[in-house]
């Protein structure tokens, strides 16, 4: 039954990406790639988190990420799922955003817990802000993310790349690269 769902669930985001792809090759806009670290208020924990943002609209994108809790913190665990963000627009090299998304979680070690949320396979909502900084092809960002079911916070920091910007994707050579 969970693998049923699960299957439906990778499907749904792989055909998300794919479907946003083409909306991206249409609109002459590329997807950004990157990665960054989270932390988390509530249990102290920190993760990796890797990202892609896809532009639908010229404000509206779909975000697939996947964000790993390592052993060593004391809730073990990793989400995958999708953002749907939407990018406020200023003429400015600042771009606020908000977003909502819809994640699966893998609670390793729930076991090691004893309540009644505790679970292995959970299906979780969060909603948050950020700021996205915009130096031509790098993107740094920070953001806070608010899970619902857990009821916590984590904030985040990372870097995106946006490689048709900064790569010549024919030759793949670099090109002059941006000033902050």
């Amino acid at each position: 039954m969970f693998h049923c769902f699960m299957r439906k669930q990778i499907s749904f985001i792989f055909f998300l990406c794919l479907s946003s792809l083409v909306f991206a090759q249409q609109k002459k806009s590329s997807p950004l790639y990157g990665i960054g670290v989270l932390h988390n208020f509530q249990t102290k924990g920190t993760a990796i988190d890797l990202r892609a943002s896809i532009p639908v609209f010229k404000t509206l994108f779909v975000s697939p990420r996947f964000s790993y809790f390592p052993a060593f913190n004391d809730i073990h665990e990793y989400y995958i799922g999708t953002d749907l963000d939407y990018h406020l627009p200023l003429k400015s090299k600042i771009v606020p955003y908000v977003y909502v998304g819809g994640f699966y979680n893998n609670w390793i070690n729930s076991s090691d817990f004893h309540n009644k949320k505790s679970k292995k396979n959970n299906v979780v909502f969060e909603g948050g802000a950020g700021i996205l900084f915009s130096f031509n092809c790098i993107h740094p960002f920070l953001e806070y993310r608010y899970d619902t079911k857990w009821k916590e916070g984590s904030l985040g920091a990372g870097i995106m790349l946006q490689f048709g910007e900064c790569f010549d994707t024919k030759s793949g050579r670099a090109k002059k690269c941006p000033r902050f």
